[in-house]
């Protein structure tokens, strides 16, 4: 078996040896899909690990007619043309649906709770003005507490749980949104959308990536949020209109908003690809915090993910 291995360097070494045992593993680093495709096709491979900041799409798989193999150390796959690998009969493995495992991996939920409390302390602008300005003035930087306030939590999946789990710790009211309202325990208050946005201090969006999924977050949603209040994404960038996000931050209904993901940012490699105006909007105001898809990228997770997928792809060899 002959491996392509495009996050080589990410992964234990006791994990690569683990490949190494039965394969001849590549390492190749590549910063965009036209230059994987360029390599892919005087290069044949039975199996490709894969890592976000590169599109596996059908045309780069129609190349390889050997493969049956794409792995990658994710829980979503929007960076991956499934529906292609589907048809072509390539098996995708990947984080999706490994529940008990990833209850232990908690890097996103506690970046998703930082940038909450980055928001509502105003952390960022307070720093920046102490270093950038040497200046020691607090008034403009009035913070508040998240004791007492309510947050909304769209979708009770396992990040959404550990959400709601630091929420009750911070004397939080939690109200839920899900669509399976029987996955929600009897120690939290299942709402409907619209009356969660409109009853939230903090609406925290943690839905899972699908095609049915994307804009979910639209104007409308946007609409019925409460004025003043803040949100958080740390899903994926595809599911929230964005225009409509900063037309709502721009006329103060709004509070604040922060954001690990936005639009297609799961193909990206090193440098900001998205809307400009987004950007822009994020350069000009204090209220919107943009950090670049690392909720979980985190050095014990990263170790944990890594080594959990080699043994996943093993096992499906192996069987």
């Amino acid at each position: 078996m002959k491996i392509l291995h495009l996050e080589f360097d990410e992964y234990p070494i006791a994990s690569i040896e683990k490949l190494q045992d039965f394969a001849q593993v590549i390492s190749f680093r590549v910063e965009s899909e036209e230059e994987l495709i360029g390599y892919l096709k005087s290069n044949q491979f039975d199996a490709i690990f894969t890592r976000l900041g590169l599109y596996i799409s059908e045309k780069l798989m129609i190349l390889q007619n050997n493969l049956k193999y794409i792995i990658t150390s994710t829980t979503g796959l929007n960076h991956i043309d499934t529906h292609a690998a589907e048809k072509l009969g390539i098996k995708v493995i990947s984080l999706k649906g490994e529940t008990e495992f990833l209850n232990n991996i908690k890097s996103t939920a506690e970046h998703t709770w930082t940038l909450l409390l980055c928001l509502i302390r105003n952390i960022l602008p307070a720093t920046e003005d102490v270093i950038k300005n040497g200046g020691w003035n607090r008034v403009p930087f009035l913070a508040d507490e998240l004791n007492g306030k309510t947050i909304g939590i769209i979708g009770f999946g396992r990040l959404g749980k550990i959400i709601a789990s630091y929420a009750k710790a911070f004397g939080m009211h939690i109200l839920i949104t899900e669509k399976n309202p029987e996955k929600v325990s009897n120690e939290f208050e299942t709402v409907q959308l619209s009356n969660l946005l409109n009853k939230s201090d903090f609406v925290c969006l943690m839905i899972d990536y699908s095609i049915e999924n994307e804009g979910f977050m639209s104007r409308e949603c946007f609409n019925e949020m409460k004025n003043g209040a803040y949100f958080v994404n740390t899903s994926r960038g595809e599911l929230v209109d964005q225009n409509a996000l900063i037309d709502f931050l721009e006329d103060g209904r709004l509070k604040g908003a922060a954001l690990d993901v936005v639009d297609g940012d799961s193909g990206w490699a090193t440098e900001y690809s998205g809307d400009l105006r987004l950007l822009e909007y994020a350069r000009l105001n204090r209220n919107l915090i943009i950090t670049p898809h690392m909720g979980g990228y985190g050095k014990t997770s990263i170790y944990k993910t890594r080594e959990f997928i080699v043994n996943k792809f093993i096992k499906n060899i192996n069987n």
